[in-house]
């Protein structure tokens, strides 16, 4: 803190004495002139007084006049010859002319008496010598008004260095590993803004860690076992088994594999920040049935419900992602839910929404947030018979993200799921 202290210090003192000096100097000008100005009113009716008293006498009395006035005028007063002083050219034109001429390095004041070859002079004045000297005091009172800003200038800077250390140490523990360190400042401190942004900064390294460490477990585990299993196989058929059997089978994990690679490859382009949604208008009953018809079981489609009174809606979509969207939640609510699926699209205040319910066991409340980060599933999920990456609602929270919106998870009136897609957009309707 010494040297960011005795830098910021050194800055403000020169700035202030240069300041100082320049307004100083200024000032000193305006006061100069003023001040001559008025001593030269004064000097002249002086000079004029002198002379009235001087004019009813004698030159030989002149000097004991001068003496005798002395202790009746403001200033020293005395008759000089006209050659006692070197004048300059220009001066002396003055003098001869009559007129009052200052001699500023002596401190005089110097007129002609009318027709003669003497002067009187006034002065030596000490106020005129002093105006371009500095004294000690000066000095004095500069040294004291710089030293006085050492207090303000560590009392302002002592708070904002302790904030800093604890940005410095908070930062190196982030750079050695632990993502969890925060910073914790007073919202009045100047670095207040500065430690919000690390905060901020520290949690998102934390999460995308965390959503690292996941993906890397999770797509280990999802490559291992197909893996294995198709290796198995191998073996099998090597062994003597049925090859059609074996090979179906590892199709379908030669499947599972590429499924896997397409969903990261999906998650991967929809996080990167080039990218951006292409939104046109669309119409979506139309739309909503057609990728409902792919999920018909049974020959039953999940059911659509409209709430928009306007007849034959359009609204502000990118159709390919998301319908991406509504796919990976229609998928999950056939693996997961029941055989009864809903999907309701409403609109509202510059807002659509389209829920999506089924009638499956739900989700526990205290897993749906997690739900919605990659490669996390419900506790028992990752299982044969239900398959899946932990990829699908994490792609639709950032498909959501990117059309301007949002998902959230929530229980359905039959008891199951229900997943709420919500992004702004605006209402059209051709009929």
């Amino acid at each position: 803190m010494r040297q960011v202290f005795l830098r910021f210090y050194l800055t403000v003192v020169v700035c202030f004495l240069a300041t100082s000096l320049l307004i100083g100097g200024i000032y000193k000008q305006l006061i100069e002139r003023t001040n001559q100005r008025y001593l030269t009113d004064i000097f002249k009716s002086t000079v004029s007084i002198i002379e009235e008293e001087l004019g009813d006498l004698p030159p030989s009395l002149w000097h004991d006049e001068a003496s005798r006035l002395r202790g009746k005028l403001p200033v020293p007063v005395q008759i000089e010859t006209l050659g006692e002083y070197s004048l300059t050219p220009e001066n002396q034109k003055s003098l001869e002319k009559g007129d009052i001429i200052l001699l500023l390095d002596k401190g005089l004041y110097i007129h002609r008496i009318h027709k003669t070859d003497q002067i009187v002079v006034l002065g030596p004045i000490p106020f005129l010598t002093d105006l371009d000297n500095i004294s000690w005091l000066d000095f004095l009172a500069l040294f004291l008004m710089g030293a006085a800003l050492g207090l303000p200038t560590w009392l302002w800077l002592r708070p904002f260095w302790r904030d800093l250390l604890q940005i410095i140490q908070q930062s190196r523990r982030v750079g050695q590993g632990d993502f969890a360190a925060r910073v914790a400042l007073d919202e009045s401190s100047a670095l207040a803004s500065l430690g919000v942004t690390f905060n901020g900064m520290a949690h998102d390294v934390e999460e995308l860690t965390a959503s690292r460490r996941a993906m890397i477990d999770a797509v280990s585990h999802d490559l291992r076992t197909p893996l294995a299993r198709m290796r198995y196989r191998l073996e099998a058929i090597k062994s003597g088994a049925d090859a059609g059997a074996q090979v179906a089978a590892i199709e379908r994990d030669l499947g599972q594999i590429d499924e896997l690679i397409e969903e990261w490859l999906t998650m991967s382009s929809l996080d990167s920040p080039q990218m951006q949604m292409n939104i046109q208008p669309q119409a979506m009953i139309p739309w909503l049935n057609k990728i409902a018809v792919e999920f018909s079981l049974d020959g039953k489609a999940p059911e659509l419900i409209c709430q928009i009174e306007a007849n034959d809606p359009y609204m502000d979509i990118d159709s390919y992602y998301l319908g991406r969207a509504v796919s990976n939640v229609l998928s999950n609510a056939r693996r997961y839910g029941g055989d009864h699926i809903v999907m309701t699209l409403s609109w509202s205040d510059g807002q659509a929404s389209l829920m999506i319910d089924d009638n499956g066991e739900g989700i526990p409340q205290e897993q749906r947030s997690r739900l919605l980060q990659p490669f996390t599933r419900i506790e028992g999920s990752r299982n044969k018979a239900t398959g899946g990456f932990g990829l699908g609602l994490a792609i639709v929270a950032m498909i959501a993200r990117g059309h301007g919106g949002s998902v959230s998870i929530d229980t359905a009136p039959q008891g199951g799921a229900r997943i709420i897609l919500l992004w702004p957009t605006p209402l059209r309707s051709l009929s």
